[in-house]
Order: structure tokens, then sequence, then C-alpha cells
């Protein structure tokens, strides 16, 4: 019998042959903080993630589109520009500062992303991620929840 968990052992999320540094592709990327744990309830903690994510972003050439720093996972919406770093350059960058800024580990191994088609729309995958707080219960409403921001 085949074992289907990925826990512990070295395995990549990423598609393979995919070229992730594809200027103009726009990615839904959701990283998890470490063991799960609801870290972003600090003011000061989550001012100097989303002000990293944004610095990170035009670093490695990203246009920030919408992001939602949740309690225990954050959620961005990013297109890649014409002369870009590969995506896992990206994450891999920001996760690594963010954890120096912090003084531990914040931050799952690896991370999620949904590569979106053409046919995406992407206000409907911006809503999707704004509206996170709301599904969660955090908020009713998601103007009252003070870690999303569209930034176009």
């Amino acid at each position: 019998m085949t074992d289907y968990k990925t826990w512990g052992k070295s395995r990549s999320l990423r598609l393979k042959h995919f070229d992730y540094k594809g200027g103009g592709r726009a990615y839904h990327v959701i990283v998890g903080t470490c063991d799960g744990d609801a870290l972003f309830r600090d003011g000061d903690l989550n001012e100097q993630v989303v002000k990293s994510l944004k610095k990170a972003s035009q670093i490695y050439g990203y246009t920030l589109i919408v992001y939602c720093l949740m309690p225990d996972h954050l959620h961005i919406l990013i297109q890649a520009k014409p002369e870009c770093k590969d995506l896992t350059e990206l994450i891999g960058g920001f996760k690594s500062y963010t954890n120096r800024i912090a003084g531990r580990k914040i931050w799952q191994r690896g991370f999620y992303e949904h590569v979106l088609r053409r046919d995406e729309v992407l206000i409907k995958v911006a809503e999707y991620i704004l509206n996170n707080p709301v599904r969660a219960g955090l908020v009713k409403r998601r103007s009252e929840y003070e870690w999303g921001e569209v930034l176009i």
C-alpha cells in the first residue's frame, strides 16, 4: 500500500518543468505559520511582515496586488514583471528575512501556489483573499480587517 503522507518528507510541491520566472504570470500564494500557530496577532510583527512583503515583491520583480495576513497564514496575489526572479526565490527571501526580524522561525517549510490561468479573473481571486477574515469569523465585513489590502 502506498503511503501518501508527506509530513517530514522532502518533496517539492512545485510543478516540474514549469518556469516560475515567466513575466506576466499571476500567482495566488499561501504561506502557513510554523506548526500552524496563530502568530500574527501582534500589530508590531504584522506591520514588519507586511512591510517586508511589499519590499521583497519589489526587489524580486513582482507586483503585489493583494495580501491578507491571517493569524496563522498569509495569502498574497502577485504578478511577475518581465525581469522577475523565480517565485521560490521571492518567497524564500521573504520568509528568511521575516524569520530574522522575528528572531525565530515563523513560517512552515514550503508554500502553496496557484498559477492563475488566462481565463481566471484577478478580481475574483482578490475578492476570495480579502474575504478570508470574514469566512474565518474574525470580522463581519472585510473593511473591518486591518491586515488585508489591495495595492493596485
